[in-house]
């Protein structure tokens, strides 16, 4: 099985309870807030500017 959400876009391994147990905790702890990016309404961590996309792209040498 694979998740995905905004913080760190595709989870594989969701098989294992460990994985599933971060993930429940990220999802629980997300806010929704726009990114400074894409300026899509997400829902990230509280300490990310950024969604996952928007960060890989920045990886990659976009500016925003």
């Amino acid at each position: 099985m694979i998740a995905y959400d905004d913080n760190f876009g595709e989870w594989h391994d969701m098989d294992e309870p460990e994985v599933r147990n971060f993930y429940a905790q990220c999802q629980r702890t997300n806010v929704e807030k726009k990114c400074k990016g894409c300026e899509q309404l997400v829902r990230i961590q509280p300490h990310y500017a950024y969604c996952n996309s928007c960060a890989d792209a920045i990886e990659r040498g976009t500016n925003f």
